[in-house]
């Protein structure tokens, strides 16, 4: 791993769409450009959301869960993104 490579425990199941599940571990990379469709963690409130990222053109990016229970899209005006997923890791049960 390098400096600005870390990993995220994933609570919830707003990304179960992308087959990522509660527990799971993401491994992100700080510091790389998202693009369209990208999972990344974002900083929202304090606190650390995995989502994915859209770009449309024209607009400013915004974040979708990959879940119908959970709100479509986050305003992504004070937006801090930490990082981009490169990696899953499932613990075997």
């Amino acid at each position: 791993s390098t400096p600005r490579t870390f990993a995220l425990e994933v609570r919830g199941d707003s990304m179960i769409g992308r087959h990522i599940c509660d527990g799971d571990l993401v491994v992100l990379e700080h510091g790389r450009t998202p693009r369209t469709g990208d999972v990344v963690a974002a900083l929202i409130d304090n606190e650390s959301t995995l989502k994915t990222f859209v770009q449309d053109r024209g607009k400013p990016p915004h974040l979708k869960a990959e879940n119908p229970k959970y709100p479509k899209l986050h305003p992504a005006a004070e937006l801090v993104i930490q990082g981009v997923m490169i990696a899953l890791v499932r613990k075997q049960e």
